[in-house]
């Protein structure tokens, strides 16, 4: 009993020795085993309570206190954190030649120190970060990153972090040939992304410049306005126009065009899903998401409050991904055609930016690929948006088509109506009497249709008006132009026909139409029809000035006729003096 009470005694008395006395076991990173790798679970680090600390304040510290180590790939804490210091330990078994680029890949890091320590020598100190001029960083970089030769042996990096906007902090060490071709690789990967984007708002935009259909539109600037936001906060655009415009103004430009891409799209879903007339309370929510934040992201500008920014902007983002996913729900219900495939995209492009967003807010862990994983599921969304788009506007257009065709056609007959008519023949007719070629006219009227009428009642008379229709399609040749004139008569346009071969045709037609049975339940119902002619002889056109009058003339030229075989007995045909 006692010895145990002893050995109780032994070890409390060794866990309370001070950290300095035992040994530290911090991971060290061999350089000649690794030589590309992001540092984040080798890294020691903590935050600073009060004032700035010094180098020297900091290896102390470092020296002291237990081990806070990085559980991931990349540090990430969090907005408007303290600043963080971070320690990494470098082995080189042998001296190398070979460059080796220290970054950290994330742009809106205000202060960046480092400082490269070796046998408690300093051999190398930068200071960088977005809040000094383009100019006075270690690398003309889109973020922080210096170069520098390591000594053999072991080296320290120490490094100080400072930043009002999200504290990510995605630590690369690798042989500088190896970074650059990590940035090549990288330049193609964003260069595919930003392309496929642009062309396809580029390709919307010519689309709604043509129909002004808004959804086109809204498209176009919901992918322009992501691609702009998404160049900023990865400090291309930065880098290329705004590198010396001051400390954190990448924060506001990022935040600022992510009002772009979110207004943008909340507005194309509203617009393509047309809640407002299934839905109109979300309709209104959506709206005013819309317009408040952004409100209040103005104000807080105003006041120069970039936290409170910073937070209304991680609002309205995740808003944007919930509303997206929400409007597609209840277009589903409401059994909207474009429903379905609108909420698989924004299930996972708001998965995407979900998962993004909170990798920056250190939730889960932040690294290359939850980082690019908002590019990734907005281009996938923008695909199968474009998809969506691309069968609504076919889907327009057919249903345009069959608008127009519906307005030249005869319900009844299925034959050209007289506007179907005068649409397909101007244009045959400007080419004939330009080219001095025959045309013919064909004006045909069922003989006695009021009696077939009265006697056998309206539903034999129109298939009469049916039967007769299919007959003339049946007998005409390619070119042939046929239309329900009016009531019961028909006409046809004969291009390349002269009045002697119209004549002829219209004996057949005649022939077909006398030999038609109908049974009607009760008889057998036979009809005759009776026909106008009026066509070209040689020469006739040489000399005529070509206006509408003149086809209106034909026409009625061929009624005339038609009215002389109805006096004469009906069911023959007779050609007039055009």
């Amino acid at each position: 009993m006692h010895l145990r009470s002893l050995l109780l005694c032994l070890i409390f008395a060794v866990l309370s020795l001070p950290v300095s006395g035992i040994e530290r076991k911090q991971a060290i990173i061999d350089l000649s085993q690794q030589k590309s790798l992001t540092a984040g679970e080798y890294a020691n680090f903590f935050q600073e309570s009060s004032a700035p600390l010094t180098l020297e304040q900091a290896i102390e510290r470092f020296d002291t206190s237990p081990l806070n180590m990085g559980s991931g790939q990349s540090l990430s804490l969090g907005i408007s954190v303290s600043p963080v210091w971070l320690k990494v330990r470098l082995l080189l078994p042998e001296n190398e030649d070979p460059l080796y680029r220290f970054s950290v890949e994330t742009p809106w890091l205000d202060y960046i120190d480092a400082w490269l320590v070796h046998n408690g020598k300093i051999i190398k100190q930068v200071r960088g970060g977005d809040a000094l001029a383009y100019s006075d960083r270690p690398m003309q970089y889109r973020y922080f990153a210096f170069e520098s030769p390591l000594p053999e042996g072991e080296t320290m990096l120490y490094m100080r972090v400072e930043t009002i906007g999200p504290m990510a902090i995605p630590l690369y060490i690798s042989e500088a040939k190896l970074a650059t071709q990590r940035d090549v690789s990288s330049g193609y990967q964003y260069g595919f992304l930003y392309g496929i984007m642009v062309a396809l708002a580029v390709y919307n935009l010519i689309i709604y410049s043509s129909i002004r259909h808004k959804e086109y539109g809204l498209y176009a600037l919901y992918l322009l306005g992501f691609v702009a936001n998404s160049l900023s906060y990865t400090g291309q655009l930065h880098t290329w126009i705004t590198p010396d415009w001051g400390p954190y103004f990448q924060d506001w430009m990022d935040i600022f065009l992510m009002i772009t891409y979110s207004i943008a799209g909340l507005h194309f879903a509203r617009v393509l899903l047309n809640t407002r007339f299934y839905a109109p309370l979300l309709d209104k929510v959506t709206t005013a998401v819309t317009v408040v934040i952004p409100i209040g992201m103005i104000i807080s500008a105003t006041f120069n409050q970039l936290t409170i920014a910073l937070l209304l902007a991680f609002i309205l983002n995740s808003s944007f991904a919930i509303l997206f996913i929400v409007l597609g729900q209840q277009a589903l219900k409401h059994n909207v055609p474009a429903a379905r495939l609108f909420l698989i995209c924004s299930v996972t492009a708001a998965t995407c930016i979900c998962i993004s967003t909170a990798a920056v807010w250190g939730l889960v862990p932040y690294n290359d690929f939850t980082f690019k994983l908002i590019e990734l599921g907005v281009a996938f969304e923008a695909i199968f948006l474009a998809f969506l788009l691309a069968q609504r506007f076919r889907l327009a257009e057919i249903e345009k088509q069959l608008a127009v065709r519906s307005a030249r056609q005869d319900a009844l007959t299925g034959l050209n109506n007289r506007t179907g008519f005068e649409h397909l023949v101007h244009p045959i007719w400007h080419q004939h009497v330009r080219r001095k070629r025959d045309i013919s006219l064909v004006l045909i009227d069922i003989d006695h249709f009021k009696k077939i009428n009265d006697q056998y009642g309206h539903a034999i008379g129109d298939e009469v008006l049916r039967c007769v229709a299919a007959l003339l399609e049946h007998g005409s040749r390619r070119g042939d132009i046929i239309a329900r004139w009016g009531g019961e008569e028909f006409l046809l346009f004969l291009p390349d026909t002269s009045e002697e071969q119209a004549n002829q045709h219209a004996e057949r037609l005649r022939i077909l139409i006398e030999d038609a049975v109908i049974d009607s339940g009760e008889a057998n119902i036979q009809f005759t029809a009776s026909f106008g002619v009026c066509g070209t002889k040689e020469g006739l056109l040489a000399d005529t000035t070509l206006t509408e009058d003149v086809l209106e003339h034909m026409i009625n030229v061929a009624d005339k006729a038609l009215y002389d075989v109805k006096q004469s007995g009906r069911n023959s045909v007779r050609v007039a003096n055009c």
